[in-house]
């Protein structure tokens, strides 16, 4: 899975599919990114607070946004399912 996190612009990107607007009230303020490839990653950290630190394993904010983002995703591919099927009855009709 590749995982981008950008709490400034409340976006969640996983495997090249983004949400904005998203609620990540959660995040520490001092995080910048994080960015995570299959099994590791990073969190970028805002200048001048912190270096960069390599991860092993997601941090339990950045599995609520990835939650936040499932929930996003699944309620956008339901619209989209109901608006086929509305879009196949009027057709039909």
């Amino acid at each position: 899975m590749r995982l981008v996190i950008i709490p400034s612009e409340n976006k969640v990107n996983k495997d090249g599919y983004a949400f904005s607007n998203l609620n990540l009230s959660n995040i520490p303020t001092d995080v910048h990114a994080l960015q995570w490839e299959n099994d590791t990653g990073w969190i970028e950290y805002k200048k001048h607070v912190k270096p960069n630190k390599d991860i092993t394993s997601l941090p339990q904010w950045a599995n609520d946004a990835l939650n936040i983002w499932q929930q996003t995703y699944d309620a956008e591919q339901t619209n989209n399912a109901s608006e086929e099927i509305l879009n196949v009855n009027q057709t039909m009709t």
